[in-house]
């Protein structure tokens, strides 16, 4: 059988920045060590060389319509009316989520990232992101836009209603439809599966090259940093060379974008920056604005543990937005330098352990779980995400896990998310095909594609509200019954588990509830909600906190006739995929209904 897919390709949307890349699915690429893949770094009006993104931002008019996307968008002068959008990943967080801007914390738009509505903005960029990668990629090898597999990159740490929102987008900006042509897979899970391929060097002085992170039983730890959230992982490798998730991802809101909009607020604002100023300056210093951004980010990615010498920014270009006063104050706060902008080396290191010290608990709590069980060798901590670039950061987590872990990197971590999700398709397009020719005669098997994730930890505990028969512990005077047509008592509130919070489970792994039948013989459709918990084994749906993450509902018109008790329904929950699905068949006629739960089940 020949391949379905002839091309495995990736898109990193990021906070910051997103980029593409691509391989051809071949004899040639079977070891993945020796796989060519393909990324963009000549983007427009880029100032970073050998960088495989742009900026993930987009530059509207007044009707909405797009007048620029990437770099040019933000270095672009801004006409009367335009709005410049960034953030736009991060809006897809809960409400509730403690690093969304304050109620009445006036920040600009350029920098704010709590967009009303992100589905469609993010449709619109990542349709002009898949253009540029099918046009590349059409051009290559004569490929059609068709023979393309596609891997979208995501939060681990993501809700079912974020993914199931990215899906969205991701269709609306002309990705293919459906969950074998379009794999939504977890960042740092991507991140692995790249570290799993390259040979990565110490981040401290020793450069010896590490050897031996394919042997069986190897236990590391996942910390992709990138512009808007940090995500941490465990894992295992087994036998087979593949990866296992060691427990449950975690993460938040630490990456370096929180560190630029500190920046802002606490550097500027001392300054010069009041309402008026900050107002005036997007307005009309925009440009100028952006290169201050970009000198501090330069420096910040420079800043080293213990450093004593200031950072000097240069604000020429902003001497028409400050007044007589400002220029004074700003000499005052400055011990008398009014013609630069002078972060002394202690705010340099306050704004980025602002984000550090959130990162370190994190890498704390899997350095722990990949040393339980882990025989005498000590984990490995892998950094990766442009985040990681920064020294200060690599030198905090070295100093903090001290003799408990290596700490390693690759020479390239802004790649390591969007590569490994290349290799992952790759393995997936294999699998879909097994004999994979692409042209060139005899086949691939996906045993020699390469490392992937085969085990991930469930996140929550997941099952369904379902009607049992009454049991006294179900206390009649507490709950509400239900009665079925012989006038059997019902507890209606019971919770069916199909899977354990933390527990490991084979990706794809599909679990099983079978024979469940209507409680009454007039009802011709059932519906069954689904709920997660932090609980384990909860008795009712309600009796710890929970959410509903959705429902399905089974037509049952074809078994009327049959007996109440005959009218059977069995109904899977497909487990491992960063998002859950579920399938429900009526056994009568075969008849099966799916359906993605993608509600959010964040607490």
């Amino acid at each position: 059988m020949g391949a379905r897919f002839r091309v495995a390709a990736a898109i990193d949307f990021g906070t910051h920045a997103s980029g593409y890349a691509w391989t051809a699915v071949s004899r040639d690429h079977a070891d993945p060590r020796r796989r060519d893949i393909v990324d963009r770094e000549n983007w427009p009006e880029t100032t970073e060389k050998r960088y495989p993104k742009t900026r993930s931002a987009l530059l509207l008019d007044s009707s909405g319509a797009v007048l620029a996307w990437g770099h040019p968008a933000v270095r672009a002068a801004r006409p009367p009316g335009s709005r410049l959008v960034t953030g736009m990943k991060m809006s897809l967080r809960p409400a509730d989520d403690p690093s969304r801007p304050a109620p009445g914390n006036r920040v600009p738009r350029a920098l704010d990232d709590d967009l009303s509505r992100p589905v469609p903005l993010i449709a619109t960029y990542l349709e002009r992101l898949r253009a540029a990668a099918v046009a590349e990629i059409t051009a290559a090898g004569g490929y059609r836009e068709s023979d393309i597999r596609w891997c979208l990159t995501v939060p681990a740490i993501w809700s079912q209603a974020a993914l199931g929102a990215m899906r969205e987008a991701a269709e609306t900006a002309g990705f293919p439809a459906g969950h074998d042509t379009l794999l939504l897979e977890p960042e740092p899970d991507m991140a692995a599966l790249y570290c799993a391929v390259k040979e990565l060097a110490p981040t401290g002085p020793v450069r010896s090259l590490l050897g031996a992170f394919r042997r069986s039983g190897q236990r590391f730890v996942v910390a992709d940093c990138g512009g808007g959230t940090v995500d941490v992982v465990a894992y295992e490798v087994l036998g087979d060379g593949s990866l296992a998730q060691l427990r449950r991802p975690s993460g938040g809101a630490f990456g370096a974008t929180y560190t630029t909009n500190g920046f802002i607020k606490d550097v500027l604002g001392s300054r010069f920056l009041d309402q008026t100023n900050l107002e005036r300056l997007t307005r009309y210093h925009w440009t100028e604005f952006q290169e201050l951004l970009s000198d501090w980010e330069t420096h910040r990615n420079r800043f080293t543990v213990g450093s004593r010498e200031s950072v000097a920014l240069r604000v020429d270009g902003l001497h028409g937005l400050l007044s007589p006063d400002d220029l004074r104050h700003l000499g005052e706060v400055q011990g008398g330098k009014g013609d630069r902008l002078v972060v002394r080396p202690k705010e340099m290191a306050d704004l980025l352990e602002a984000a550090v010290g959130g990162i370190l608990p994190l890498i704390d709590a899997h350095v722990e779980t990949a040393a339980e069980g882990g025989g005498a060798a000590r984990p490995d901590v892998y950094l990766v995400g442009g985040f990681s670039k920064s020294p200060y950061l690599r030198e905090r987590v070295r100093a903090h896990v001290g003799k408990r872990a290596r700490v390693f990197m690759p020479d390239r971590p802004e790649r390591a998310v969007l590569h490994g999700a290349v290799h992952r398709c790759y393995a997936s397009a294999v699998r879909e095909g097994d004999d994979v020719a692409a042209g060139t005669g005899g086949g691939i098997g996906a045993r020699r594609s390469g490392p992937d994730i085969t085990e991930r930890c469930a996140l929550y505990t997941y099952g369904a509200r379902v009607s049992v028969p009454y049991e006294d512990a179900d206390g009649a005077q507490d709950r509400a019954l239900e009665h079925n047509d012989e006038g059997r008592p019902f507890c209606p509130d019971r919770f069916l588990r199909f899977v354990t919070i933390g527990r490991r489970v084979g990706v794809g792994h599909e679990v099983a509830h079978r024979n469940l039948v209507p409680i009454r013989a007039d009802r011709t459709h059932m519906t069954v909600d689904f709920y997660a918990t932090h609980a384990p084994d909860p008795r009712y749906y309600d009796s710890a906190p929970a959410k509903r993450i959705g429902d399905i509902t089974v037509d049952l018109s074809s078994c009327m006739h049959l007996p109440r008790e005959s009218r059977e329904v069995d109904v899977h929950l497909s487990f491992g995929r960063a998002e859950i699905t579920v399938r429900a068949v009526n056994r009568h006629d075969g008849q099966a209904v799916d359906a993605t739960l993608d509600l959010d089940p964040e607490f």
